[in-house]
């Protein structure tokens, strides 16, 4: 025998309650299947294409990336505009954690400077016109303002916020943490050795669970926005010393 339905002919609360949930477990699935990957096939494609090909693949990339969670969440959920404001804070916490990241980004780098091959990775960045300065300043300029709020936008807004329709906080940490280290790890293995590259990577994956961790007690993109600023400094400061030593 199945449930009673009220005079209406309306389901019960439970029951409707139960459906809601389910269409919102399999809506959310789906924006996961389309969102996780995409930025790591992008990169991966770039990658191993290069030149004008692997650009054009790549900024599609970004414009998927872009627009897939504002679509989905606009027109599929219906939900209102949000730029994400810092209501309870966190930028101290954001700015002391960059540093503190970056410190340990360039000691690491320190140590290791004399296993990396310089020239190895002149040639991987050269198809993309970067041993140019000027458009060296102009990757630095974009990353730093446009692409670092993008990955949080994406990454911790919302894939993490998609993964805690399944899980804990705490495990939605973890995976969207994992997501994002996918999304770096084919690009470093293209300049670093191996183990360059899985070293980076583990840096990329503590910076994910750190980022996280900030959108996860904050629930803005902002904190974690302004200390992922503050490492890709510090990344690119690197690099052209790389570049241009």
């Amino acid at each position: 025998m199945g449930a009673k339905r009220s005079e209406s002919g309306s389901r019960p609360a439970s029951q409707t309650g139960w459906k809601v949930k389910v269409d919102e477990r399999q809506r959310d699935a789906v924006a996961l299947i389309l969102a996780a990957p995409a930025a790591t096939v992008a990169l991966f494609t770039s990658t191993l294409f290069g030149g004008l090909l692997g650009t054009a693949v790549w900024i599609g990339g970004k414009v998927w990336q872009l627009g897939l969670p504002a679509f989905w969440h606009l027109k599929v959920e219906g939900q209102a505009r949000s730029l994400s404001p810092a209501l309870q804070g966190g930028f101290r916490e954001g700015a002391l954690l960059g540093v503190g990241m970056s410190a340990v980004m360039f000691v690491a780098w320190w140590l290791a400077r004399g296993e990396l091959d310089s020239e190895q990775i002149r040639g991987f960045v050269e198809p993309f016109g970067l041993l140019n300065p000027w458009l060296y300043f102009a990757a630095f300029c974009y990353w730093v303002l446009f692409n670092s709020v993008m990955e949080e936008y994406l990454f911790r807004w919302f894939i993490f916020e998609k993964f805690e329709t399944f899980v804990s906080g705490r495990v939605a940490v973890v995976l969207a943490a994992l997501v994002f280290t996918a999304h770096h790890l084919f690009g470093m293995w293209s300049m670093f050795p191996l183990w360059a590259a899985l070293l980076g990577s583990l840096g990329v994956f503590c910076g994910g669970v750190i980022w996280s961790g900030l959108y996860l007690r904050y629930r803005s993109i902002w904190p974690c926005f302004l200390s992922h600023a503050i490492v890709d400094v510090t990344m690119f400061g690197i690099g052209a010393y790389i570049l241009f030593s």
